[in-house]
């Protein structure tokens, strides 16, 4: 149950955030907008694991540095992300966003990429994945 709640709470953050850097794009340019929520989230980060006195932070040097990488690729989702929005606005971005993901997820877990357990994936998943599209074009029209 736990988990359900977080993942709704990172849907309503992710849609929340993707609507502020929209604007704050708007006033300062795309690039400068990602950098600025890189870096306050970078901050706050720094900031929990402080307060909590989390010692974990020091086996850093175990993170392989394919998995280290993924955060550069942060940037690029916010670039992405902003400029769809402007482009198809907030829904269809959150839409085609959601599909990119569940097809990437399914694939990684079809494969068992990253080092994840591999996982069956059959007809009732590619029919989830499809009824989706399917909302998307009635979202759309």
């Amino acid at each position: 149950m736990k988990g359900i709640l977080f993942a709704l709470a990172g849907g309503f953050f992710l849609t929340f955030q993707s609507v502020a850097n929209a604007t704050i794009s708007d006033q300062i340019g795309t690039w400068q907008a990602a950098a600025m929520t890189q870096l306050t989230g970078f901050v706050l980060a720094i900031f929990i694991v402080l307060a909590l006195k989390d010692t974990s932070i020091k086996q850093i040097k175990q993170v392989s540095p394919l998995y280290a990488a993924g955060g550069l690729l942060a940037a690029f989702i916010l670039f992405s992300n902003m400029t769809a929005i402007h482009r198809m606005g907030v829904t269809l971005t959150i839409s085609v966003f959601l599909i990119a993901q569940l097809v990437a997820a399914i694939v990684i877990d079809g494969k068992g990429w990253f080092h994840m357990a591999k996982k069956h994936v059959g007809k009732t998943q590619i029919a989830g994945v499809a009824l989706m599209i399917a909302g998307i074009l009635v979202l759309k029209w």
